[in-house]
């Protein structure tokens, strides 16, 4: 059926009145329009970026005004969205563009007085196609929503009307903390999308980046069948038959947990998601923190939103019908360990007591309530029905941010392509805050036009010490004279650096008015607005630095300027930041007073602030800063805040360095050589790395850049020998391996065992046993995916290799033709002494090769049947049981696979001259793995892994 000709007349003719109309909310129409394709994506985002809202519907409308087709379907659109606007509106739509009947098109009718009250219920807009959730069906999405949408009163109608525009009003600028900048977009053109996954929840002592860093690549390969739309948030899963009530969202500061709860209302708002809800409440743990008498929920909702007050007896009638948000549940006040939880909407609480009700169910327990919080909060693990882990931006998602960042797609492309150079810098990009500052500090070393007139910052630190030079400079007087004086904005740093460095050592983010006025703020003089991408204002009473690494850095900067460079000051302040006071104070967690003493000293001030033992996990960002800003401060490169220092810190770092270094392992040990990474100096890394016989990084998860820390100290150790290596299950991949490729020649004993390394990988390896300089005796490659080409390579290495004496290739994928050349090759080899290929799939012709080579080569030893080493067997063994003790050890997909294999093979294998006791050990081993393979995969089914 043609378009009717006079639908282009009709906008044009009543062109004020759909502007007078539409103006005051054209959001919803806007996205609808873009939904069904009317509008493409940057004609969308360029509609929404025009200001005012007066313009936004006149560009509207002259686009829509183009072609005839077009301009009756924005009149379709509106007509299924005329609800969203005044009674006017709908009336003039059905007067002059009445729904289609009998296939005939609408008519132009003659004008005609609005009718007394709407036609249409809110019904079909809420309900229309465009706007199901992705994992329902139309027949779950209209068992929903249609008992909930009827009956309600004309009132109530109208309230949540006005609650969705003052949702889409709040919502649609990008919460930033930034209120003063054009990177403070529209959130439809400035959200990406977070990788969200179905995940047991992992607490941690660790910081929060860190931790999720080492954690995020096991997560990724494990969970992609788990990864979530944030739309399907709160939906029941594949499996599930009922939607989950409690919801945990958590993720490291900075990730973009309250931007997507932000993103949860905007959409609810606009009608594109969670439409199963009649209504979405909101609250921060930082607004109910300062609630100090009792409260009762209908006194929450009503004071935050006040159109709701005389609707709320009905709304609160329909608890199912409820979603309600607690955002930061790691900023509360109060620990949630109340013993009285309250119970009643209208009885008045403590505002803990309130809380503890809503997140424990026994307030409005058939209510939907998300809670959001860092993963170091702690709470009962029982209270929530899903834990939901926000794992960041992919590598698309961070191209996708830097492009909206820079809107100049060749300078967007020549910031990405620098930071891919820098593991330190590309480890920080899939934190959506650390993407911010990187973009901030960066820009303006790669401008639109022209070349680059200094070299960008490469370490975090410098990265992190641009971003604040960078905010500093772009602040101008309220005058609109030069910058503030260096001598103000030196006062004010350190006094923010003060207050950063006693919150670090207490593990506090949020601050309040009495502790801001102990520590020397004026309240009627508080950092001006310049400074909210530093330390910014919440509310009158709250206040927090613009993301935790920036009070850790600033906390690093105010230690550093205030440094005696006294062997005995810097010394003692590293020993109490590593292993912390000696006893613990309950309060020093929560209470956050100013000091007691007079002594600005950086050790006294230590020790007064530090609470309890074991502080170098939490305290690891803030070290590397101290570290890089150490040398920054030697280099006079703090830009006025202090002068150099007049004593020399480095023989006294570099000796305390080498103590540590060469008695910690695992994380303590990855901590103290990105403290060396960061320092740079290479004198004090040679001299610690002289320490240094064994690196231990055993089960420690390794990303690029932790691998470019590790070959940065000991590419500093000069030609010295290291007895030990060992990296297994440290999921490093071949661009770790890539990172360190030009110093494993050096290690007498190399372990490489399960880390997703392929083919490749053997290359790399081959090459180094050839190296004349190559000095390993003992190589473990097991669990990697070498492959029969792969390890033909290694076999033709062995050649030419004299120092190789053991060689374990267990589950590596070897079959048949991977032994093509393995007769020849070792023939020639006057070293290899053990070489362990059980695990592989190796045909009676393979074990026939094998066989041969023993026969002709009788010192070699070689075990390629479970059956034919007992301790062997008890090693496989004890690795099971470490794995069953280690749940986060199933988190990698290679660890499943491998079990798998070595099933397999034990199925498969029958070695007639095997022991008995052998034979009993092996169906032990087949038993293990298959229990621990089904409990596996029943917890998947439970919605656990």
């Amino acid at each position: 059926m043609a378009a009717p000709p006079d639908c282009i007349q009709l906008i044009q003719k009543h062109r004020e009145r759909l502007l007078r109309w539409i103006e005051p909310n054209p959001a919803p129409l806007l996205r609808r329009l873009r939904d069904c394709e009317l509008l493409t994506q940057p004609e969308y985002f360029s509609l929404l970026e025009t200001n005012p809202k007066t313009n936004q519907v006149i560009a509207l409308l002259e686009r829509v005004s183009r072609k005839p087709e077009e301009s009756q379907k924005f009149l379709e659109e509106l007509q299924e969205l005329c609800e969203v606007y005044c009674p006017e509106l709908q009336h003039w739509l059905q007067t002059y563009y009445p729904e289609e009947k009998n296939g005939e098109p609408p008519a132009v009718q003659p004008d005609a007085p609005a009718p007394s009250k709407p036609r249409r219920s809110l019904l079909k807009f809420w309900k229309s196609k465009k706007y199901k959730l992705q994992n329902m069906s139309a027949d779950q999405e209209q068992s929903n929503d249609l008992p909930f949408r009827r009956g309600l009163s004309r009132q109530l109608k109208a309230a949540l009307q006005n609650h969705r525009r003052s949702l889409l009003t709040r919502t649609e600028k990008l919460c930033t903390n930034v209120d003063d900048t054009e990177s403070c977009g529209h959130i439809e053109i400035r959200y990406t999308d977070l990788l969200l996954s179905d995940s047991p929840r992992s607490s941690s002592a660790s910081h929060d980046y860190l931790h999720l860093a080492s954690r995020r690549a096991r997560l990724y390969s494990l969970h992609a069948p788990r990864r979530l739309a944030l739309s399907q948030l709160v939906s029941p899963l594949t499996g599930e038959s009922s939607p989950p009530l409690r919801v945990m969202l958590s993720g490291a500061a900075g990730i973009g947990k309250s931007v997507a709860t932000q993103k949860i209302l905007h959409d609810w708002a606009l009608g594109a998601s969670f439409q199963r809800f009649l209504c979405l409440l909101d609250f921060s743990f930082r607004e109910l923190s300062l609630i100090t008498t009792p409260k009762s929920l209908e006194e929450l909702i009503r004071k935050k939103h006040i159109h709701l007050s005389e609707v709320l007896p009905e709304l609160l009638d329909r608890p199912g019908e409820l979603l309600v948000i607690l955002d930061g549940l790691d900023e509360f006040r109060h620990p949630l360990d109340s013993q009285n939880p309250c119970l009643q909407s209208d009885q008045p609480a403590h505002i803990k007591e309130l809380v503890h009700g809503l997140v424990s169910g026994t307030l409005l327990p058939e209510s939907t309530i998300v809670v959001t919080s860092r993963p170091s909060a702690s709470l009962p693990e029982d209270l929530f029905d899903r834990h939901i882990v926000i794992l960041g931006f992919q590598e698309e998602h961070v191209r996708e941010y830097f492009f909206r960042f820079f809107r100049d797609p060749k300078r967007a492309t020549a910031v990405l392509s620098y930071i891919s150079i820098h593991d330190g810098l590309a480890s920080l990009s899939f934190i959506p805050l650390y993407c911010f500052i990187l973009c901030t500090a960066l820009g303006e070393f790669f401008p639109c036009a022209g070349v680059m007139e200094a070299s960008p910052p490469s370490t975090i630190t410098d990265v992190y010490r641009q971003y604040l030079c960078t905010i500093l400079r772009l602040h101008k007087s309220p005058s609109g004279g030069p910058n503030c004086t260096m001598g103000r904005v030196k006062d004010l740093v350190l006094q923010l650096g003060k207050l950063a460095y006693a919150a670090t050592l207490r593990k506090r983010t949020v601050f309040y008015m009495d502790e801001l006025q102990g520590f020397g703020f004026d309240p009627q003089n508080l950092p001006s607005s310049f400074l909210n991408r530093i330390f910014f204002k919440e509310n009158d009473e709250v206040y927090g630095f613009f993301h935790l690494t920036i009070q850790e850095f600033l906390a690093a900067m105010y230690s550093v300027v205030t440094l005696d460079p006294s062997t005995e000051e810097l010394t003692s302040c590293l020993d109490l930041w590593w292993d912390g006071s000696a006893q613990e104070d309950g309060e020093a967690e929560r209470n956050l007073s100013p000091p007691t003493g007079s002594s600005d000293r950086l050790l006294s001030y230590t020790k007064e602030f530090l609470s309890g033992p074991q502080q170098w996990d939490s305290l690891q960002m803030f070290s590397r800063f101290f570290m890089g800003l150490l040398t920054s401060r030697m280099e006079g490169k703090l830009g006025g805040l202090t002068g150099r220092l007049t004593g020399d810190p480095l023989t006294p770092l570099a000796d305390w360095l080498g103590r540590k270094i060469q008695h910690e392992s695992d994380r303590k040990l990855l901590s103290l050589l990105h403290c060396l990474a960061e320092l740079h100096q290479d004198e004090v890394t040679q001299k610690a790395a002289s320490k240094l016989d064994e690196v231990d990084l055993f089960k420690v998860t390794l990303n690029p850049a932790d691998c470019a820390a590790l070959a940065y100290v000991l590419g500093c150790s000069e030609v010295k020998m290291l007895r030990n290596l060992n990296l297994s299950y440290s999921n490093m991949g071949i661009r770790g391996l890539r990172r360190l490729q030009g110093l494993l020649h050096r290690c007498q004993t190399l372990q490489l065992r399960y880390n997703s390394l392929d083919q490749e990988a053997a290359v790399i390896e081959a090459a180094i046993l050839r190296s004349p300089e190559c000095r390993v005796k003992r190589l473990l490659f097991c669990g990697n995916c070498l492959g029969s080409e792969g390890v033909r390579s290694l076999w033709d290495a062995l050649q030419h290799n004299t120092t190789l004496e053991e060689l374990y290739l267990d589950i590596t994928g070897i079959t048949d033709s991977g032994l093509d050349n393995i007769v020849d090759s070792l023939m020639g080899n006057t070293t290899l002494r053990l070489l362990t290929i059980v695990g592989n799939r190796l045909s009676q012709t393979g074990r026939k090769v094998l066989s041969e080579l023993s026969h002709k080569k009788p010192e070699l030893k070689i075990i390629s049947s479970f059956l034919s080493d007992m301790g062997l067997l008890q090693a496989y063994l004890d690795w099971v049981e470490e794995i069953k003790a280690d749940r986060e050890q199933m988190e990698s997909v290679r660890n499943a696979d491998a079990l798998r294999s070595v099933l397999e093979v034990l199925v498969e294998t029958d070695d007639p001259g095997a022991s008995e006791e052998a034979r009993k050990r092996a169906e032990h081993l087949k038993e293990e793995i298959t229990a621990l393979l089904l409990r596996e995969e029943n917890a998947k089914e439970n919605g656990m892994g």
